[in-house]
This record gives C-alpha cells, structure tokens and sequence, in this order.
C-alpha cells in the first residue's frame, strides 16, 4: 500500500499544480491561433484566385484573339482570285512562284502560322515546303486527310491539336522530327461522302500558345488548356501533349461545372492543390490553372508554426518550473523509490540466474540424487518441479539458425531466447509444473511433470500446447522452432542421460524438415551395418562427368533417401562421400573440357554441417550441378560457335559448286552429317541445305539486279544445276522470275555494280 502510494504521489502532486493553469492557457492560445489561421487561410485563397483567374483570362483573351484572326485569315484567302484559282482550278506550272509567294506572303505576316496548305481534292498546295504541290499519296503531312474525309467532327473553323513532320529536320542542328501545331479548318463545300472537296488549313505553332502561358504562369503553379472531352492541348510538365485527362477528378468536376469560372480544391496526383479554371469563348476549350496549396498557405503555415513553437516553449516552461518545484518538494521520497526499484530489479535478476545455474547442475550431474535434499533447494529457488513425480524433457531448437546469428548480435540473440522462455513459461503456467532452461545458443529446454510414462505422443494435450508455443514463437518473435521429445523419466538422476539422448534424436530434424515434432517412439532406424552401393556411386559420378546433371539429381536423392532409413550418423557419412564423389568428378571435368571449377571440399563439408534439413542439402546440391551445366554448356557452345562459323565460310567459298551439300561440308569439318545437320538447325533454327539455298538466292538476286550476265550465267555463277529449280526457287523467294526482277531493278534505279558480302547470320 505505501509503495503503491509513493509511486503515484509524485503524479498527483505535479498534476494538481500545473493542470487547472496549463490547459486553460493552451487552450486560449489554440483557439486564437485556429481563428487568426483560417482567417489568413481565406484571404490568401481569395488572393490567389483573382491572380490566377486573370491570368487565364488573358489567355482566353489570347484564344480568342487567334481563332478570330484565323477565321479573318481564312476568309481573305478564300475570296483572295490567286487562292480560288488553287481551290477550283487546274494551275500551269510555270505559275507555281507566283502561287508560292502568295501562300508565303500570308505566313510572313501572320508568325503565328507555321504552314498553310490549300486543298481542291486531288492535289495539296502547301508552303513552307520543298515542293508547292503534292497528290494525297505523296505528300508527307498524311495526318490531315483522315481529318477531312470526316467533316462530321471536324466541321469549318474548328481546330485539331496534331503532330505533322518538320521540314527542318535533317537540315537545322538540334530540329525535331516532329512538331505540333493547331490546325485550324476552312472549308465552303463538301460531297455526298462527308469528304472536303475545297479546304484552307491554317496550321497555328503550338509554341505561340505555350509562351502565351508560360508568360502568365509563375511560382510553382501549373497552366494548362483542354477541350470540352478532357484532351490535354497545351504542354505540361507533368502529362505529354494530347493525354487523355477525362478520368481524373478534376478535369471531371470542370467539365460538369455549369459556371463559367470557378475554383475548387482537390487531391491532384497525390498532392493537395488549388484549381482555378474558366472556359473559352473559342473552340470550347477550358483553360486550368493548378497551385500546391502548400504554396498557398505557406506563409500561413510559418505563422502557425512559430505559435505552436510559441506553445510548446510555453508548455515546456512550465514542465520544468513545475517539475523543479515538485522535485525538490519529493527528493526524499525518489531517493526511496528508486532504491526500492533497483533491490527488486537486483534481486529477480539474481534469482533467475541462480536458478538456471542450478537446474544446469542438476542436468550435467550423473550420480544419485536425494529427494528430500532436491525439496529443499527446490524450495530455495522457488522451483515448481515435484522430484517425486515423473519428469519429460521437450527441447526446443531454433530453426535457420545461421540466418538467425547473421541477423542479429549476441545480445539480441539472448534477448529472443528470453523471449522464447516466457512464451513457454506463459503458455504453461497453468497445464504443469515446470521450469525453463536455457542450454546452446539454439536449444531451450523445458523440463516438467508428467503424469504417467506413456508415449509423448499420445498425449494430445501435450502436442496441442507445444503446437501453441510454436505458434507463438512465429508470431511475436518470428521465429521458427523445432520440437523434441524425450521418453518419460521416473528420477532427476537420469535428467543428463535423457538430455544427451533428446539431443541426438533433435538431429532427426534433418529428414523431418523444420517446424517438426520429433517423438523417439516414432523414429525406425535400420540396425544392420549401412554400406553404400557402389553401382549408385558410379551412377552419380558417371552421370556428373557425362554432364548428364538431371540423371546426376536423381542419383543424389536416391542415395539420400537410402541413407535416411539409417541412422543419423549413417546420414553423415553419406555427405562426406558424396562430396568425395562430386571432387572426384570435378576434377575429371576439368581436364577433359579446359574448365576451373570454383569448389573447396573443406569449405563445402562446413557448409553442409550447418544445414539443418537435407532440402536445403539437396537444393545446395542442385544448385552447385545447375552451375556445373551453365560452365559446362558455355564451353560447348563456345566450341559450336567455331564450327558453325567454319560451315558458314566454306559455303561462301563454295557457293558455286553444285556439289556443296550437307555431305560435302560435314567431310570438310570431319563430323558425321546428321550430327552436323542436326547441331547447325538446333544454333541457326535452319537446316543446312536451306541455308546454302538461302545464300544462293541473294547472291543471284544482287547479280540478277545490278549485272548484265545472262540468266544463264547467274544460275551457273550461284552453283544452280537446274534451270527449272532456280526459277522455281527464285520466284518462290521473290514472286517474280529473275527477268521480271531485273526490269523492276532498272525502273527503280539500281544499277550500281555488285558487292556480295553476306553477314554471318544470313
């Protein structure tokens, strides 16, 4: 009671003098920071929407001022006599200059024009460019037709965002090869098909637009113009021009928006922002303007920073001035407090260790012990164990126990296994009497009463509670443990026999895998002598240095799963063979292809000792054959290079001898020719006789195109016997005959002089 009340007078005497002053204070200084807060908040909001929706004003000013100039533009042009006679009527060439400079004149006065095409429906007139007229098939704008072939959504005086090839690319350092402009539409007559006849296209620079806003676009703001479907149609720093906005949220609420301006605040690409938009009296376009609200209310959030800085110092202050008066009011009564405190800390602490110190003595002792004697120091350290009564031994180990001592320090390896000892103690506190040992860095024991000397295993509730500790330890502590059984002992006397003897039987968690239960009354080995066959031996030593390594696998674990029905000690010297077997034919590996293979037997041995289920040992195993068959394979395909390079040349040199075949290169490179035919289709996905067609083909082709030998001569040049079967082959390759091939070379100019150098991979 006087503990209870010495550890919280302290805390009733600080609060009753620093509370009822303290809250009513902050509270003031909250609430008028809050007020003056949304205040300036508001204020600032206001300001920054009136800057900003003028500044968008402007920019539809800017709108509206292009479209009207256009459609002036537009119109001029086609009352203009020169532009009728391009819309209307067939022109001399001899007049083009005339036509050209007049175009030209109309985009030298206008320098927001990038181009300008006139459309009579066969033919497109068009200036800059670096011819005047163009057919629909070779003009390189291609873009433009499909817009007008559909004057149901693009009607006259409407205008397209579109990218068209730039005239100054290849000719001016650093043009792009595509560029952006406004198309802006004019039209006076159309066919029954919804096709333009007649058509003025004004092509406006997308950069005129862009300076207009970025000329109006400061700080960290964002400006930028979409149509009326949520198209993006003005360069933005974060979407590519033409992007699809119509999905997000705030284009949606503008669009909805029945006003002609507004704003709103949103979440925009995970940032809180200010959107301030109005819409265009031109083309229906909408013009977005989008401010971080951060940016807004900075200055705001300074000003409520430094009050909150204000309040804190404030409240601190007055901790400190309280506290130093409670403490010198409750010096004494700290002093008891904490010497209290450090002689109980002192003395669970103590008592702990020495009771581990004494059930490890009574664990390592071989002789008889009394049970009046063990009552006693029982008693002494509070140990709930009856020496009277039945004992097992259930030995926890910590699975993944390197990965264990890799993650974690000494330290916090003693701290988890203390974690474990009171997930143990708090599960069993009220099924048994028992006590907790810790042992080797990855055993815990615990040792408690049993009723009778029956198998652990039929006693369902003794499973079902370490199954629990199992899960627990998962849970809190993730980490994973197997579980050991011993058999039933009568005396604390026998306590180390039957410890040693759980221990050896632990090591079974090398077949049962981790997380296992393991029962001494389950485990059958085998108790004739284990010897190893020597046909298994020679199987996996054959089938490693055939780099047969699938067959290799399964040797290994039909070794491995015989071993297994032997003891644990069986199983460990099965290893040391294998790993003598494996050196063994590593070594011969190594002298039949030229290799070095990067394995230590001593190191591998280590490493297999501290694997604790024979998955791990087989998937190392595998792992170490898979990398045997990559070195293995590099090597071979390295020598297959070589050779299919050798079959490559003597078809080149060969090409014209009619005798060239498979049979004839497969005893030039000494291999028999299935196994030749078969290796070159399995590296060059083509047999062999196609790829000698192959090359013949396109040797004849060049010759047929940019020779005058007959065609007799090629097909003798290209080692063809048959006549038949080189035209049928070469039409075959090309759909033409050679002759007809060679007329069509002509037409299109190529006459240069052959020049046969095949690649390799032809």
């Amino acid at each position: 009671m006087f503990k209870k009340f010495v550890l919280k007078n302290p805390f009733q005497l600080f609060l009753t003098i620093l509370l009822p002053f303290l809250v009513s204070t902050v509270l003031l200084l909250f609430v008028q920071s809050s007020l003056l807060s949304r205040n300036f908040e508001n204020f600032a909001l206001k300001q920054v929407y009136r800057e900003q929706l003028a500044d968008l004003q402007y920019t539809s000013r800017n709108v509206s001022t292009l479209e009207q100039t256009a459609r002036s533009v537009s119109t001029t042009a086609f009352f203009d006599d020169i532009i009728t006679d391009l819309l209307y009527s067939d022109i001399d060439s001899d007049d083009y200059v005339k036509y050209q400079i007049k175009l030209q004149s109309y985009k030298n006065i206008y320098p927001f024009l990038q181009s300008i095409y006139i459309y009579n429906g066969e033919q497109i007139y068009a200036v800059p460019r670096a011819q005047f007229i163009y057919d629909r098939t070779s003009f390189d704008d291609q873009g433009i037709f499909p817009i007008l072939d559909d004057i149901k959504n693009h009607p006259s005086h409407s205008i397209v965002l579109r990218k068209i090839p730039n005239i100054m690319s290849g000719i001016a350092t650093g043009a792009v090869k595509d560029m952006y402009v406004y198309s802006y539409l004019f039209f006076d007559s159309q066919v029954a098909s919804g096709k333009v006849n007649e058509a003025i296209i004004l092509n406006i620079s997308e950069e005129w637009l862009r300076q207009s806003i970025h000329s109006q676009n400061g700080g960290g703001s964002r400006i930028f113009v979409t149509d009326s479907t949520g198209m993006l149609l003005s360069a933005d720093q974060v979407h590519p021009l033409l992007a699809d906005l119509s999905d997000k949220p705030y284009i949606q609420q503008i669009n909805a928006s029945k006003v002609q301006a507004g704003n709103f605040r949103m979440n925009v690409e995970g940032v809180d922002s200010f959107i301030t938009y109005t819409s265009t009296d031109a083309f229906d376009w909408n013009l977005v303007s989008i401010t971080p609200y951060h940016d807004i209310v900075k200055d705001v959030e300074r000003m409520k920073q430094k009050t909150y800085l204000f309040v804190a110092l404030f409240i601190i202050g007055s901790i400190l001035l309280t506290f130093y008066f409670s403490r010198r009011l409750m010096v004494p009564m700290s002093l008891v407090i904490q010497k209290y405190n450090q002689l109980e800390m002192e003395k669970r602490g103590e008592s702990y260790d020495r009771k581990q110190q004494f059930l490890r003595k009574i664990m390592h002792s071989k002789g008889p012990l009394s049970a009046d004697e063990l009552r006693r120091q029982f008693l002494k350290y509070d140990i709930s164990l009856d020496p009277s009564t039945a004992f097992l031994i259930v030995l926890f180990k910590i699975d993944h126990f390197s990965d264990f001592c890799a993650t974690y320090g000494r330290g916090d390896r003693s701290l988890l296994k203390f974690g474990i000892v009171n997930i143990v103690t708090e599960l069993m506190q009220q099924k048994a009497a028992h006590e907790c040992l810790e042992l080797e860095e990855d055993q815990v024991m615990l040792l408690l009463n049993v009723d009778s000397l029956g198998a652990p295993s039929e006693q369902l509730a003794l499973v079902e509670w370490m199954q629990q500790i199992q899960q627990h330890t998962k849970q809190y502590l993730r980490l994973a443990v197997s579980v050991t059984f011993s058999e039933p002992f009568e005396t604390l006397s026998q306590l180390n026999f039957h410890y040693l003897k759980t221990l050896d039987l632990s090591y079974y968690r090398l077949i049962y895998g981790h997380e296992s239960m393991i029962f001494s009354e389950h485990i059958t080995v085998r108790t004739d002598d284990f010897k190893s066959s020597q046909e298994k031996d020679d199987e996996l030593k054959d089938a490693l240095i055939q780099g047969h390594f699938g067959e290799a696998k399964d040797a290994l674990s039909a070794m491995l799963k015989d071993a297994s029905a032997y003891s644990y000690s069986a199983l460990s010297s099965m290893f040391i063979r294998i790993l003598l077997l494996i050196r063994h034919a590593i070594e011969v590996l190594e002298t039949n292809h030229a290799m070095k293979v990067d394995f230590h037997f001593n190191a591998y041995l280590m490493k297999l000792q501290k694997m604790e289920t024979i998955e791990q040992i087989m998937a190392d195993f595998s792992a170490l054959f898979d990398r045997l068959a990559q070195e293995l394979e590099a090597k071979k395909d390295n020598k297959y290079l070589k050779l299919l390079d050798m079959v490559n040349q003597i078809v080149h040199r060969e090409l014209a001898n009619p005798a060239l075949s498979l049979d004839y290169i497969a005893d030039e490179v000494d291999l028999s020719p299935p196994y030749l035919g078969k290796l070159f289709k399995k590296h060059r996905l083509v047999s062999v006789s196609d790829f000698i067609n192959n090359v013949r083909l396109a040797y004849a082709s060049q010759l047929v195109a940019t020779s005058t030998d007959t065609i007799t001569d090629i097909m003798d040049k290209s080692g063809f016997a048959s006549r038949s079967h080189f035209f049928t082959q070469f039409k075959k390759a090309y759909g033409l005959t050679p002759s007809q091939y060679r007329m069509n070379a002509k037409q299109s100019g190529y006459t240069d002089k052959p020049n046969i150098d095949f690649p390799e991979s032809f």
